[in-house]
């Protein structure tokens, strides 16, 4: 007999189409002299202060904070993602800038102390409740950064108006306050949605995103921030450390 064998032919499957992400026309930037690219979507405030000395891509919806009277400098090669927000250190000059009491009351003010049980979750994997508590404090930091960053009240004189950059100063900080300037070296990368008050980044610096650099905090050369890390007030990162958590602890090195 005649063995029939019968086949069935099936049309070869075709992953469905993807779209990858379209890149930013160029004329979405501006480029400077120094051959940095600034988004037209990003808001320098007090750009005589702010100084980039080159080859550095700032993204849009950037923010960077010039008016406080205080200058920020920003090294070469640097690149701020989206949201990023950077504003200078403000400190009462009534008060020592190294005060002890200044700082300790500073860390009595911090929403989460250093020996509290949830800092641990970064390296122990946060349970459902937990992770959404840590989004709902991350989330209330955030709005307590920006609301100090609040627009500067208009009590200003109307016949002061000629002397913009004063008055821009002087709407930031109150009276008997000082801004500090703000450093930030050449080479380093700060991600989407983080907010620095710090009064020093090094070179060579990754900080994820999501992040909260507090006041008067120091970050040293080549040195990784994870995601969603808190930097308290007065920290000072050493060099070539990896930290991550809420507060920010140094877990180890590079």
């Amino acid at each position: 007999g005649t063995v029939v064998i019968m086949t069935t032919e099936t049309a070869p499957m075709t992953p469905p189409p993807t779209t990858a992400p379209q890149p930013e026309p160029p004329s979405s930037y501006i480029r400077t002299t120094t051959q940095s690219y600034i988004s037209r979507a990003a808001h320098i405030l007090g750009p005589d202060r702010v100084h980039a000395k080159g080859k550095s891509v700032i993204r849009p919806s950037v923010r960077i904070h010039g008016d406080y009277g205080a200058v920020v400098s920003i090294g070469r090669y640097c690149h701020l993602d989206e949201g990023v927000v950077i504003a200078p250190t403000v400190v009462d000059l009534e008060v020592a800038v190294d005060d002890d009491e200044t700082k300790k009351n500073a860390r009595e003010n911090f929403p989460m102390s250093a020996s509290s049980s949830s800092s641990s979750g970064f390296s122990t994997g946060f349970s459902n409740h937990r992770r959404r508590n840590r989004d709902a404090m991350m989330k209330q930091m955030r709005d307590r950064f920006l609301a100090d960053l609040s627009p500067p009240n208009n009590n200003d004189n109307d016949n002061d108006k000629d002397n913009d950059n004063d008055n821009d100063a002087a709407k930031r900080t109150k009276p008997r306050q000082k801004a500090l300037p703000l450093s930030i070296g050449s080479h380093t990368r700060i991600c989407r949605n983080t907010v620095v008050r710090s009064l020093s980044i090094g070179s060579n610096v990754y900080v994820g995103s999501d992040c909260l650099l507090h006041p008067r905090s120091v970050v040293k050369d080549c040195c990784v921030i994870e995601d969603g890390t808190v930097i308290p007030p007065d920290m000072v990162v050493p060099p070539f450390s990896r930290v991550r958590g809420v507060p920010g602890r140094v877990v180890g090195g590079l």
